[in-house]
């Protein structure tokens, strides 16, 4: 196919509820930066990571923790921590339902499901429910100069423990972020300043240091943008990105540059957000590969969850592909323990990484939506062939589809199926010929599929 036009075949998942104004997707593929100079194609399509189990814990995992060498989940009802692979029980809680925060400090990991607070010692090892008439609930526990810090539900107060001492609180040690009349919905310490998240306003605080109470509003830093939710806000890419709203609409997502809140979100994105069904209960989450850091998003709705890269600034969407329909991803939580990736859902544990080219034994389905292909008259269009450069010849066979649209993208034809290449056979190409007619008036749109467990990167495709 020597001589035919190259697709802009790597991008972003962008589609509108018109398909006529935006069609692509990319759904578990993104498109990656090649940072090496020289290299025929500057930016290729490459698979999200796939996963492998590691443990079934046998009830809900509600939220971990993973620092200094020590890896804590909590499920259920149970304080896990894993040692070696394996699940060792550390604690019972009094709730077996609901989002669990943690945090450790200087020898303990305190831990909180919004109604108790829990203190577990890094030294001895002993399990302690916190009885304190300082202790007013919290959804969230951050930690800052020794200190660990709560917010009260329903409140614009925020209050903290001795230092270094979570179990110890005195009532009067409080304060409250009230630079506009709306509750705290959040707290997140990121380079030592402690942010309080209200659901329309974002005040920064610092520690100066003060006799009665040792944090202060850092004057000048009030962000005109609030939070939907406790868990929409995450650390990432060496700043905060959380999803926010203002007096005058949303949700959109936002980046902090310096103190100013700056949009990331997309039409799409904020498109897919709107059909969330509460986003009090959007969740967030990270993680680091590929010299990116990505940004997961999902609230209840969600048909996918929607990932953010830091490096190219464009989405993706993340999705297990079930009876013909997307559903989201089963990682509601991510950690970085021992050098290695672990993702969280449902009752297990797993390890995350492009190594693995399945969830856990379940199909990983890689798709590629490209856009509109319209000739500049509108006037019928004969495609003889596409061919694909993609990854081939692995040591397991695969099979890749390709399906093809002429009204936009609203009804695809049937799956033509080719070979990956069996192993050794590298230089396999992908092509399919010929591709029919585009009729006057339509709008010419191909997909790709990839279900098997194989190594899947897209460098390029030609159209002719």
């Amino acid at each position: 196919m020597a001589g035919a036009p190259t697709v802009q075949f790597a991008g972003p998942s962008y589609y509108l509820n018109d398909r006529k104004t935006a069609v692509q997707r990319s759904v578990n593929l993104y498109p990656m930066i090649v940072e090496g100079q020289g290299e025929a194609a500057p930016l290729v399509m490459e698979s999200a990571p796939g996963l492998s189990l590691v443990s079934d814990l046998g009830a809900t995992v509600r939220g971990r923790w993973a620092a200094d060498g020590r890896f804590f989940v909590v499920a259920g009802a149970t304080l896990y921590e894993i040692v070696s692979g394996a699940p060792v029980n550390r604690g019972t809680l009094y709730s077996s339902s609901g989002f669990v925060s943690m945090v450790t400090g200087t020898g303990q990991l305190a831990i909180v499901d919004g109604t108790n607070l829990y203190v577990f010692s890094l030294d001895s090892g002993t399990f302690s429910v916190v009885s304190s008439s300082g202790w007013r609930g919290s959804p969230v526990v951050e930690y800052i100069d020794g200190y660990f810090v709560f917010f009260a539900p329903a409140t614009e107060q925020f209050y903290i423990s001795a230092i270094d001492d979570a179990s110890t609180l005195d009532a009067l040690d409080f304060s409250s972020a009230d630079t506009q009349p709306d509750d705290i919905v959040a707290i997140i310490v990121r380079r030592r300043e402690l942010f309080l998240l209200g659901t329309r306003s974002t005040e920064v605080w610092i520690n100066n240091g003060g006799t009665d109470f040792p944090f202060s509003r850092y004057q000048g830093t009030p962000i005109d943008v609030g939070c939907v939710g406790y868990r929409a806000v995450c650390g990432a890419a060496d700043t905060l990105v959380w999803v926010g709203q203002t007096i005058t609409g949303g949700p959109y997502v936002y980046m902090l540059n310096g103190y100013q809140a700056l949009r990331i979100s997309t039409q799409a994105v904020e498109q897919a957000l709107k059909t969330s069904t509460d986003l009090t209960q959007c969740r967030m989450w990270t993680y680091q590969d590929a010299g990116s850091e990505f940004v997961g998003l999902w609230a209840p709705g969600m048909s996918t969850t929607w990932v953010w890269d830091a490096a190219t600034k464009l989405w993706h969407e993340w999705g297990e592909l079930v009876s013909g329909s997307w559903t989201p991803s089963r990682v509601e939580f991510t950690a970085f323990f021992g050098s290695e990736l672990y993702a969280l859902g449902g009752t297990k544990v797993y390890k995350l990484g492009r190594a693995y080219h399945d969830l856990a034994g379940d199909m990983l389905v890689r798709e590629r939506t490209w856009p509109h292909l319209l000739a500049p008259s509108f006037e019928p269009v004969t495609y003889h062939g596409l061919e694909l450069r993609c990854t081939t010849g692995d040591v397991t066979s695969g099979n890749i589809t390709l399906e093809v649209s002429n009204d936009g993208g609203a009804v695809f034809g049937s799956p033509l199926r080719k070979s990956l290449g069996a192993a050794g056979r590298r230089q396999q190409r992908i092509r399919w010929m010929p591709l029919g007619t585009c009729p006057a008036g339509g709008s010419r749109v191909h997909r790709l599929r990839c279900s098997d467990a194989v190594p899947l990167t897209m460098q390029g495709a030609a159209l002719s």
